[in-house]
């Protein structure tokens, strides 16, 4: 397993291409009912209450629905790209999942790991890419190792898996055996 996989063309990863598409489409439908939704807010407001001037409650809402854009995620869809280069830094933070509620704290897992990626791509700029690892080893990814990345995708897929026994799902961040050609939980092919 050595080497980068068919992903853009490979008719065996065209469902996944298709997932990521209908992601993208369902994120635009949520943003527009979101905006729509502050918008008409905005207009109803301003036809229906005393407020001094109606456009700026119609601005002051479709400003509020813009946090649409982030909810559905679709900030993210839209400027993530793909990416290939080198790991040339990985910095892990450990950060408590802990709540305190009425007082008193409240334990879920206690920790949670994030890891910052840094990537140099070939022209010599550097990208930072920020994942949180609960499933994964934190030390799957190495610095050195050549790695791409696809837009709508989860993580990196590695260049050279040939020593990996195990293998991380790019769709649900699973950590699976090298030798499954699907991933047993999200049922997507792996990408090798």
């Amino acid at each position: 397993m050595n080497g980068f996989s068919k992903y853009r063309t490979a008719p065996e990863y065209a469902p996944i291409r298709k997932m990521l598409r209908l992601r993208f489409v369902k994120a635009v439908i949520i943003s527009l009912l979101i905006e729509g939704a502050c918008i008409g807010i905005g207009i109803f407001w301003s036809t229906h209450t005393g407020f001094g001037s109606s456009w700026l409650a119609i601005v002051l809402m479709g400003v509020i629905g813009l946090g649409g854009v982030k909810i559905s995620g679709l900030l993210d869809l839209i400027l993530d790209k793909n990416c290939e280069g080198k790991i040339i830094e990985i910095k892990e933070t450990t950060a408590d999942k802990s709540k305190t509620a009425y007082g008193q704290m409240i334990n879920f897992d206690s920790k949670i790991t994030k890891l910052a990626i840094y990537v140099q791509k070939p022209d010599g700029d550097v990208k930072l890419y920020n994942t949180s690892f609960e499933k994964v080893p934190h030390d799957y990814y190495k610095v050195g190792d050549e790695v791409r990345h696809y837009r709508g995708l989860k993580l990196f897929e590695k260049r050279d898996k040939s020593k990996d026994v195990k293998i991380i799902c790019n769709v649900c961040e699973s950590y699976v055996s090298s030798d499954e050609d699907y991933c047993p939980f999200c049922k997507y092919k792996l990408l090798k």
